[in-house]
């Protein structure tokens, strides 16, 4: 699917050409404001380190409040947006998938973690003294430069950074890692990488080479609701993004979602969230 339609950011690194940077919120800020606070999306992953103030950040129409020492993961292609506050301080750690990923098991911290997945209802986290010990050295390694070798050292220092905020996220909300939790993810995986009204829980079946009933179970389990009922509150959501946040027309988003005919379109978001696209449109 094109995510053009909606303003998105991209990473450009020119001081060290390296596909992480730390940012500071309130120039992050000022930048936003100039530009009336739009949402946007980004073409690069973010982990927004509160250290002071209090106040609320837009990810996906949910609102998250955040203090002192609160931490909001962001993945590439979320929508977010940023309001006004004198008091936040803080940081944002900026990283490209390419500086990330360099093999195949590198995958499993945007996909196999929690942290990152897209979600129907993002969540913040708390930075305990692990995470903020390992923030204070990627700042202190990003002061240094071209240091030898720098980008695998802070590569590294990524990884353990992402690794003690899953653990954090798991502590607190019970995750039990077992068969049925790692399917969960894969199914989540695949949706993300193809939204689309067309995709079927039997399509996704195929490619895991499971049953739906398995299916099913996981996401039972792991979100409370099925595989089809999930599935469709993602495309909502999807929707929505659009709808609220891009130039497309709404016969143009039926076209971007995988609809041949807007009327049908219409049906199916009116059947779902009790009013036409337009009317949505104009209320939010």
């Amino acid at each position: 699917m094109n995510n053009s339609s909606i303003p998105k950011y991209v990473f450009n690194n020119r001081k060290s050409k390296l596909g992480l940077e730390i940012v500071p919120l309130e120039r992050i800020l000022s930048y936003s404001k100039e530009n009336n606070h739009k949402a946007h999306r980004t073409n690069f992953y973010q982990i927004l380190f509160v250290t002071k103030g209090r106040g609320v950040h837009e990810v996906d129409f949910e609102t998250i409040g955040y203090s002192e020492n609160t931490i909001i993961p962001v993945a590439m292609g979320q929508v977010q947006r940023f309001s006004d506050n004198e008091q936040l301080r803080g940081f944002a750690l900026l990283f490209t998938t390419d500086f990330l990923i360099k093999e195949e098991l590198d995958y499993s911290y945007l996909y196999d973690f929690t942290i990152f997945l897209h979600s129907i209802k993002p969540v913040g986290l708390f930075a305990n003294k692990s995470i903020y010990t390992i923030w204070e050295d990627i700042i202190s390694e990003q002061k240094k430069g071209q240091a030898f070798q720098t980008g695998e050292y802070q590569r590294n220092l990524l990884k353990n950074f992402l690794i003690q905020l899953e653990r954090s996220k798991r502590d607190r909300i019970d995750i039990v890692c077992n068969d049925s939790f790692n399917l969960y993810l894969k199914f989540r995986r695949i949706l993300e990488e193809k939204i689309n009204y067309k995709l079927r829980v039997t399509d996704v079946c195929e490619q895991l080479n499971v049953t739906s009933k398995q299916i099913n179970l996981a996401v039972k389990l792991f979100a409370n609701t099925t595989a089809k009922q999930y599935m469709e509150d993602r495309v909502i959501l999807e929707i929505k993004r659009l709808l609220i946040y891009s130039p497309l027309s709404v016969k143009e988003i039926a076209y971007e979602i995988g609809f041949e005919d807007p009327t049908n379109f219409t049906k199916y978001f009116k059947a779902r969230v009790k009013m036409l696209p337009s009317e949505y449109q104009k209320k939010n």
